[in-house]
């Protein structure tokens, strides 16, 4: 079959899923849902076999390269972000966003995603929020009909394999904007090591965004012991750091529970990192809590 022949197959397989839910037929879910898998991993090897690839000299591969379109970037809608990523993120870009509970790490990557969505689809892998709460919280943030069809929600692929067939999936339909809540609930069957387990993660993660040249948006954790000695570093340490592209940190402010500090301390796009002010203001967007920011080289 081809690969847009897989495409409607899984989309009526879909469907049928759908139906039998409603239906409450537990078996046939279960047969249409194994049906559906083998069918997104036959579309995946397709994919494997068109991209292969020989190499190529030098002087061909500086004709490619020159003659590229400028990389695009996708502004995040949060205006002191963008202006301090110098007008958004770049394609081919992963990004970690780290921070104590209840720092509003979801929120703003919420928002962002709602931003996106009011001009290109986007998808959210959500493993964090019922469906309710987060129907509630873009229901407070959409502002056009359209946002609605542009956000894809996805609260079951919690395996880094199937995590990765489906935005490998989604890369393949031209969406070029995703984001996962959070690499905690992301299960790795093949490692048990905690430390090894995150590395894999960060490490399929920023080579998907590089190959597919794609945006990866993870939400991370701190440590405790890292919250208490006013470290930044993300939950498990290893290689994580070297595998990300721009590394956030969200921070809460203990003297102005109404603000946080948005900490890049690695930013490979730009070679900057930066530091921001942040708060929500009435209708709960996240605006500068200053006037300006500082930048340090």
């Amino acid at each position: 079959m081809t690969f847009e022949q897989l495409k409607k197959k899984s989309s009526d397989l879909t469907m049928r899923i759908d139906s039998a839910i409603r239906m409450d037929d537990k078996k046939l879910e279960l047969e249409l849902k194994k049906e559906l898998y083998r069918t997104k991993l036959e579309a995946l090897e397709l994919i494997g076999q068109e991209e292969k690839r020989a190499g190529v000299t030098a002087r061909v591969l500086r004709e490619t390269v020159k003659n590229r379109p400028v990389i695009a970037r996708y502004s995040t809608g949060i205006l002191p972000l963008d202006s301090a990523l110098c007008g958004g993120i770049e394609q081919g870009t992963f990004v970690q966003l780290a921070g104590q509970s209840f720092s509003g790490k979801t929120h703003l990557v919420v928002e962002i995603l709602s931003n996106i969505s009011a001009y290109t689809k986007s998808v959210f892998f959500n493993f964090e929020m019922g469906e309710s709460r987060i129907i509630q919280r873009i229901d407070r943030l959409f502002q056009h009909e359209a946002q609605w069809d542009n956000l894809i929600i996805d609260s079951t692929t919690f395996s880094l394999k199937d995590l990765i067939m489906e935005i490998t999936l989604y890369a393949r339909e031209g969406i070029k904007f995703f984001a996962i809540d959070s690499k905690m609930k992301i299960d790795v069957h093949y490692e048990k090591d905690e430390h090894k387990k995150f590395s894999a993660i960060s490490k399929e993660l920023a080579r998907l965004a590089q190959q597919k040249e794609i945006i990866i948006i993870l939400i991370n954790q701190m440590s405790e012991d890292d919250i208490k000695n006013k470290r930044l570093a993300f939950k498990g340490s290893g290689d994580q750091l070297y595998d990300t592209d721009i590394a956030l940190f969200y921070v809460l402010n203990k003297d102005d529970e109404t603000t946080r500090t948005l900490m890049c301390t690695k930013n490979r796009q730009d070679e900057n990192s930066f530091t921001l002010k942040l708060q929500l203001d009435a209708n709960n967007k996240t605006i500068s809590a200053s006037d300006s920011y500082r930048y340090a080289n």
